[in-house]
């Protein structure tokens, strides 16, 4: 850094004559100059210590997330990694609520997202064989933000038994899945053993790529599978064209649920295709409802996204003196707006009431 003096003693100053100046002038604008080369000087090492740091905080991160993978032999991204984690929180939940727009007045053309239904997460095969005992979670990121939305969270002592069908029960998402570019889910299953430590079961990244969706049909089934540690995952999910956002709770007016409800994606001819379907209640798993509690009944999942051309189709099995009774009924979605109905089934009476919103990738 210069100092009065040695600027002093410089031959040339611009825009000052050599033999004829005012010392006092001369002395703060000297000042001033050493003052603005020392804030320059600590600006400069300001920036170079935050990128520094920066670079230290997304490194540390992203060496975090590859991991050898000793089933495929190579080094792998086990999380979402097209961020910069020096800001970017990769454990951030996503605080982007569901039902956004449905008090909203809209035009009728305002666009409409395209989104997937996450229909099922598997163990197609296991390395250790069945039955395990599963923890862990699996995680959503969608194009609105790119933050957590968990479909799967079980703590090691929650685990989930897993026979044959390994099929995961699922949680969310709790709102609907915003699919511009890419979805991408993280899976990070490990495995409870008696007697020995635990171990990775399955572990990697699968992402939805909406760049490449077929504009010819408005739903389709697709999956994907991940190969990884000691297990291979497969995940079943459609993908929607033009979609809005449908919300849903029920509850139990009166007698009691026992059995099962599920929700699916059906035709304008009301023909449900079962491999679109999702088990949101399970009185096996999930326990017998009565009218004589909150009412409410707990559901595995509240949301699911469709396209305005199809209908949302539920059924409910309900059993009554030992007879299984069974009843279904379909509803046309909107852009925005609520439905209000009640449906008896065997020995229950159900209050649905069904949200309907917009999507927007935009926060």
């Amino acid at each position: 850094m210069a100092s009065v003096e040695e600027l002093e003693s410089e031959e040339e100053v611009e825009g000052f004559e050599p033999f004829f100046y005012d010392s006092e002038d001369w002395d703060a604008w000297a000042e001033e100059e050493v003052e603005r080369r020392r804030r320059e000087e600590e600006e400069k090492a300001r920036k170079t210590e935050e990128n520094r740091r920066r670079s230290e905080a997304h490194k540390k991160v992203m060496d975090s997330i590859i991991e050898y993978d000793p089933k495929v032999e190579r080094n792998v991204y086990t999380r979402f990694f097209l961020r910069d984690f020096s800001v970017f929180d990769i454990n951030e939940e996503s605080s982007v609520p569901p039902m956004r727009y449905t008090d909203s007045i809209y035009q009728d053309e305002f666009g409409l997202e395209d989104s997937a239904n996450i229909l099922s997460v598997s163990i197609v095969s296991s390395d250790v064989g069945f039955p395990v005992n599963v923890y862990g979670r699996v995680i959503a990121r969608d194009s609105i933000d790119y933050k957590c939305i968990y479909l799967f969270h079980r703590n090691r002592d929650d685990c989930q038994h897993l026979n044959k069908d390994g099929m995961l029960i699922l949680t969310g998402p709790y709102r609907g899945l915003v699919l511009v570019d890419f979805i991408y889910l993280e899976i990070d299953l490990k495995i409870r053993e008696e007697g020995v430590p635990d171990r990775p079961f399955s572990k990697g990244l699968i992402s939805i790529d909406g760049r490449v969706l077929s504009r010819e049909k408005d739903v389709m089934v697709r999956r994907e599978t991940l190969e990884s540690w000691l297990s291979t995952t497969e995940v079943r999910f459609t993908t929607v064209l033009n979609a809005v956002e449908c919300t849903f709770e029920i509850k139990l007016i009166e007698g009691l649920l026992k059995g099962n409800i599920t929700v699916g994606i059906a035709d304008k001819a009301r023909k449900l295709d079962n491999e679109q379907t999702i088990v949101i209640h399970d009185s096996t798993a999930d326990g017998v409802v009565t009218s004589d509690e909150s009412g409410v009944i707990k559901l595995r999942r509240s949301v699911i996204t469709i396209c305005l051309e199809r209908n949302v189709m539920f059924r409910i099995n309900n059993e009554v003196a030992g007879v299984c009774a069974e009843r279904t009924f379909d509803l046309s979605p909107r852009r925005t707006g609520a439905d209000e109905l009640e449906i008896t089934c065997g020995a229950g009476k159900f209050g649905f009431r069904v949200v309907w919103s917009l999507m927007d990738f935009r926060l």
